[in-house]
């Protein structure tokens, strides 16, 4: 309640992308401790959680300093933790003797982070069935780490891992299982496919049923490139060549209309497409909706044109939603994939 939240300092900070820092005390009943700052604003400088009694002894006058030295520091930390040869990304920061380029710091954060995250270090052994799901957009656990997982899988079970183990990728999902993860016209939820997932394990386990196979993909520079045609892909997830123009990238005059023709496929033994709708402008509405006639559709081809009235570059985005049943009704086990192009107006 009488705690400060936040602190006026004689200079103005530059305008950067802080990401978070420390107050250093260097004068006065405090000095000699630190705060953690969580924003800066010109001249005020917003506390994250820190020590009331710390707060309390800070004075007007009192001699701070702003460091964000640590924050700086975290953004190269990982060449400082090579871990072992398995994990071959980290090539990058090894030399032609195979030994790490950089210093390396006397404890790896690594194993630590995954153990508070999990409760154990991953080995790869389990009995019974699973289905791991990975996300190509991935910003936090990297798609990499799931082929990494993999590898693990396959030095414990051999020749039987495709009787116990399936990986599916979800194009365009990053981390979170949230509803509405983002900017629309980028990301998707993959929560239908988590609900798809469990189904096909519970089938999978109780009837024997074995679930559509693992997602094709190859590791390029720490890369996870998946193939662009459904059934080369697999995994359960549709996919989507949108070309405007007949291109990928095309030109087209104020009031003139462009001509976009979309491609969509599923896997094999994937589900129907349901629903394909179109944002043709960046505004996240997705508002214009293409009928689909045929409710057991697995490849389908969708014509449409839009007029421009504005100057700009536009992305316009088809979303696309496949459900294993074909049920359009029911709001579990949809699976969403987005479509692209770049039409430039002039």
């Amino acid at each position: 309640g009488s705690m400060p939240v936040a602190f006026q300092i004689e200079d103005i900070m530059p305008d950067v992308d802080f990401l978070g820092g420390d107050l250093i005390i260097k004068t006065g009943a405090a000095a000699g401790k630190k705060i953690f700052l969580s924003k800066i604003s010109g001249d005020k400088i917003v506390v994250g959680t820190t020590d009331p009694k710390v707060l309390a002894s800070i004075q007007i006058g009192d001699e701070v300093q702003v460091d964000n030295s640590n924050f700086l520091a975290a953004q190269t930390y990982h060449r400082h933790q090579v871990p072992g040869k398995e994990y071959t990304v980290w090539n990058q920061f090894r030399g032609a003797d195979g030994k790490p380029i950089y210093p390396q710091r006397p404890m790896q954060l690594g194993p630590l982070f995954t153990r508070a995250a999990s409760g154990v270090l991953p080995s790869g052994k389990f009995k019974g069935k699973m289905i791991m799901l990975e996300s190509l957009w991935d910003s936090e656990a990297f798609p990499w780490q799931a082929d990494w997982y993999r590898s693990k899988v396959k030095e414990n079970l051999g020749e039987n891992t495709d009787n116990n183990f399936r990986v599916w990728f979800t194009d365009h999902a990053n981390h979170a299982d949230f509803a509405n993860p983002g900017d629309p016209t980028h990301l998707v939820s993959y929560l239908g496919v988590i609900q798809q997932a469990l189904r096909d394990l519970s089938t999978w386990v109780e009837k024997g049923v074995a679930p559509p196979t693992s997602t094709s993909y190859k590791i390029e520079n720490g890369q996870v490139i998946v193939p662009a045609k459904a059934n080369e892909r697999k995994g359960i997830q549709a996919t989507i060549e949108l070309k405007a123009n007949g291109l990928e990238s095309t030109n087209v005059n104020i009031g003139k209309s462009a001509n976009f023709i979309a491609t969509i496929e599923l896997p094999e033994n994937s589900g129907h497409i349901i629903a394909a709708a179109w944002d043709f402008e960046g505004k996240g509405t997705f508002d214009v909706v293409s009928q689909i006639k045929k409710t057991n559709a697995t490849v389908l081809t969708i014509k449409i044109k839009h007029t421009f009235l504005k100057e700009g570059t536009y992305f316009p985005t088809l979303k696309v939603t496949s459900q294993r049943e074909g049920d359009t009704k029911t709001p579990f086990a949809r699976i969403h994939n987005l479509g692209k192009v770049r039409v430039i107006v002039k």
